[in-house]
């Protein structure tokens, strides 16, 4: 009986192990270092969402800031809205900023040189496929920590960020990218 139970238990991690993934391959959080960091800055006077500054920005919704970088598998193109995030040391250790609409809209930040390299690519897709879901800034400094790159979208689209962490209250903001009102 140990010996059959032990075969089940066997096919069945096996069964398990080969079977797809039900996420993606790749993680739906970045989460970024200090050394990625653009380094510490006084806040800009701008709105700060959860502990982030750089969310809500005047102008979002301008068409001219709106710039492509490529297309999607099924020729759909992708846009970039470049926007400087930089996280407040009231957020420490570190604040989270997820998307939650659209589900296509992703995020793309890192290093100054990073993101410049892959938004210099003439695909865009090396942009395109670094882009997630979430990003984890981490705090680190007494000051405004700011971070490089922007969200990707297929379009004009009212974003739905969320800005968490442990200390700073939790904060929802929807955001018009290109020409759309929200």
């Amino acid at each position: 009986m140990t010996l059959l139970t032990t075969v089940f238990i066997g096919a069945s991690l096996v069964a398990a192990c080969s079977a797809r993934p039900a996420r993606p391959a790749h993680s739906v959080l970045l989460s970024l270092t200090c050394a990625e960091s653009a380094g510490q800055q006084g806040q800009g006077g701008e709105t700060v969402t959860g502990g982030v500054e750089g969310l809500v920005l005047p102008g979002s919704d301008d068409p001219a800031g709106l710039y492509p970088v490529g297309k999607a598998g099924n020729g759909k193109p992708y846009f970039i809205y470049k926007a400087f995030l930089a996280v407040s040391a009231s957020a420490a250790p570190f604040a989270t900023v997820s998307i939650t609409r659209p589900s296509s809209a992703r995020l793309v930040y890192g290093s100054p040189s990073r993101i410049g390299d892959l938004f210099s690519a003439d695909s865009g897709q090396p942009l395109v496929a670094a882009a997630r879901s979430e990003v984890r800034l981490p705090v680190c400094g007494p000051r405004f920590t700011g971070f490089t790159g922007g969200v990707i979208v297929t379009g004009p689209a009212c974003v739905t960020f969320e800005v968490s962490s442990r200390s700073a209250r939790a904060a929802t903001v929807t955001v018009p990218i290109g020409p759309v009102t929200c």
